[in-house]
Parts: structure tokens; C-alpha cells; sequence
């Protein structure tokens, strides 16, 4: 198990060398740059020779393969540079907006996990599908969830409360299609037949057996929410990971959207490497060599 896990982590390097490389080139591809963006209202009145001098302090003049791999060489010091529009860290510009998306992905995924596995199962033993139906003002300024609870839970139950509720009925479903197929096999049937109380089948038997794609999808579905609500992030008024990949879309700001992309990468491959591990947990017939 630790030898596979082991094999597994470093599988995660090239991967994420992949995606670095990927990213970097596609963002290339893109015409036009930060430098033209901001300069694109005074045409006229900037000359050549000053794009060039922005282009020459921010590195953009340089061989593409030499911004590559100087780039590179910044992120295994975990130093992703600073933001080509705002000049300011890209550390800090990520840190508060990790932490409220953050937040709201975990709250929305403990929501939707909460609703999602009482309802499967329940539709499964009753044939049946539910529907839940779920006022609040938007936050000025996110308050982080040590400085005071109560605000901050005040501030992200609504958003989390919408898109765990989405995000619950494809867990749901999952979970009902999982217990199904469980519930149709030998040795429920068997422990049916022995006398065993049906909570007991459910909780013992059924439900742990039933867990593992239920486990996939919420993963996955964790995963994407770091870096995929922007629609709810405008909606509710949040500044988070998502509102910030439109920015950095919307300024070419090169540096910045390839930290994030490199950052929801990453979630993305975290989350996997666990998967693997708690699947074992959750079957023991899973060996890994």
C-alpha cells in the first residue's frame, strides 16, 4: 500500500509539469498581451519605444522557452512571481480568495453529502425521487472564519446552501444507483434471511459497499468548486478563485492565471491521490501493488 501511494505521488511531478507546460503555451497562443491591454486606450499617445521598456521589466521580451523555465524554476521555490496588471504578489492576490472559495466548496460539499446520502438512500428503498426546495444580502467584505464565526457563517451559508443543493442531486442520484446495485446482491439477500435488522444491513453492509462511486463524484465535484463558481461567486458578491480567473482572463495577466491554473490543477490531482487511498479504507478487498 505505502509503495503504491509512494508510486502514486510521484506520478502527481510529471502530471503537473504537463499541465504547467500546456498552460503556458496555450496562453502564448492567445494575441495580444498585458502590455497592449493596458495601454490600449492611449494608442496614440504611447510610443513604441515605452510598450517595449514595459514589456522588457515585466520579462515578456524575453525567449519564450527562457520565460517557461524561469517560471518553472519559481515554482518549485513555491515563488509564482507577481502580477503582471496589479504589480502585487500573486501569493497575496490567491491567499483571501483561496480561503473564502475554500470554504465555500467545503461547506457546499458537507450540504450537498448531508442532503445527497439520506435522500440516495432513501430513493432507493423507496423508489422514489425527492425534490427539496430552498433571502439574504450580499457581503461587502469577506470575514474570515477565525476572525468572527458567526459573521462569516452568516456571510457563506446562502452560497454554500445554493450550490451544495445543485451539487447534492448528482450525488444523490449516485448514491440511489449505488444502493440499488448493493442491495441486489447475494449477501444481503443472505443477511435478510438470516434476521438482521434493516438499519443494520444499511449502515454495515450496504451503505460502506455503496460509498466508493459516491466517494468519486463528490471528490471530483470538491475539486471543481475551487476554481468553478463563478457564476455563484457574482451572484453572491464573493471575491473569489473563480471571479479571479475572469480578471486575469480579462487583463492577459499571464503570471497570475497560470498560478491559478496551476493551483486547481493541483487540487485536482490531491484530491485523486487521496481517493486512492481512502478506497481502500472503505473496501478491504482493494490491494494495491
Amino acid at each position: 500500500m505505502a509503495k503504491y501511494l509512494l508510486k502514486r505521488f510521484f506520478l502527481m511531478l510529471p502530471t503537473l509539469f504537463g499541465v504547467a507546460l500546456v498552460t503556458f503555451v496555450l496562453i502564448r497562443v492567445i494575441p495580444g498581451d498585458v502590455v497592449e491591454l493596458r495601454y490600449s486606450g492611449d494608442r496614440g499617445a504611447v510610443s513604441q519605444e515605452v510598450i517595449d521598456q514595459e514589456r522588457h521589466r515585466i520579462g515578456l521580451d524575453q525567449p519564450v522557452w527562457r520565460q517557461f523555465f524561469t517560471w518553472l524554476a519559481g515554482i518549485v521555490r513555491l515563488d509564482f512571481g507577481t502580477s503582471m496588471w496589479t504589480g502585487a504578489p500573486i501569493l497575496q492576490e490567491i491567499k483571501l480568495r483561496f480561503a473564502l472559495s475554500l470554504q465555500v466548496a467545503i461547506m457546499a460539499t458537507i450540504v450537498a453529502v448531508v442532503l445527497a446520502i439520506p435522500l440516495g438512500v432513501l430513493a432507493a428503498l423507496k423508489h422514489l425521487f425527492l425534490l427539496i426546495v430552498f433571502k439574504w444580502l450580499p457581503p461587502m467584505v469577506y470575514t474570515p472564519f477565525w476572525v468572527s464565526p458567526r459573521q462569516n457563517l452568516a456571510q457563506l451559508i446562502w452560497p454554500a446552501l445554493a450550490v451544495g443543493y445543485r451539487y447534492s442531486a448528482v450525488a444523490t442520484r449516485m448514491t440511489r444507483s449505488a444502493m440499488l446495485e448493493v442491495l441486489r446482491e447475494d449477501y444481503i439477500r443472505t443477511a435478510r434471511a438470516k434476521g438482521l435488522v434493516q438499519n443494520l444491513i444499511l449502515s454495515r453492509h450496504a451503505l460502506k459497499n455503496a460509498m466508493l462511486p459516491v466517494l468519486t463524484v463528490v471528490a471530483i465535484e470538491f475539486a471543481f468548486l475551487i476554481g468553478g463558481l463563478v457564476v455563484t461567486e457574482q451572484v453572491f458578491n464573493l471575491n473569489g478563485i473563480g471571479l479571479l480567473f475572469v480578471q486575469a482572463v480579462a487583463h492577459r495577466d499571464y503570471t497570475l492565471l497560470q498560478a491559478l491554473v496551476m493551483l486547481v490543477a493541483g487540487m485536482f490531482i490531491l484530491v485523486n491521490f487521496l481517493m486512492d487511498a481512502a478506497y481502500a479504507w472503505l473496501d478491504p478487498r482493494i490491494r494495491y501493488r
